[in-house]
C-alpha cells in the first residue's frame, strides 16, 4: 500500500478501503480517522482527510446497498369492480329516436371553428 501511495496509483484508495474498512466506517471526524491510519502505517501525512471522504462516499455504501427483493407471500389479484347500489336512471327521448350527425357531411366552415393553442396562426 505504501508503494501505491508513493506512485499515486489510481487503485490506492480502493486498497485503503479494503484494508481499513472498519476504521473508515467509524463515526469520527475525517482528520481523526486519517491520523489513526497514518499511525498504524507508521507514516505521517500519507493518508489525508480527503482520501477518507472519497472512500466513504464511493465505497462504504456500495457494500451495504445490495439488498435482495423479497417476494410477497400473497398473490396479487384483480380488484372486483362493484356495481353502484343506487341505479342510475338514463334519460331517453320520448319518441325513442336519437339523431346522429355524420361529421363527413358537415360543411367545411364548421371544421375551421376548432382552435388550439398549437395551431398555427
Amino acid at each position: 500500500m505504501l508503494r501505491l501511495y508513493a506512485r499515486k496509483d489510481p487503485k490506492r484508495k480502493r486498497l485503503l478501503f479494503d484494508l481499513f474498512k472498519d476504521t473508515i466506517a467509524m463515526h469520527a471526524s475525517l482528520s481523526m480517522i486519517a491520523e489513526l491510519i497514518n499511525q498504524e502505517l507508521g507514516k505521517e501525512d500519507l493518508i489525508k482527510a480527503s482520501d477518507i471522504k472519497y472512500c466513504r462516499h464511493y465505497f462504504l455504501n456500495t457494500t451495504n446497498s445490495a439488498v435482495p427483493v423479497k417476494q410477497s407471500p400473497e398473490l396479487i389479484t384483480k380488484t372486483i369492480i362493484t356495481k353502484p347500489e343506487i341505479p342510475v336512471e338514463r334519460t331517453i327521448p320520448k319518441n325513442g329516436n336519437v339523431t346522429w350527425t355524420n361529421p363527413d357531411n358537415l360543411p367545411a366552415s364548421s371544421n375551421k371553428e376548432v382552435k388550439s393553442k398549437f395551431s398555427k396562426k
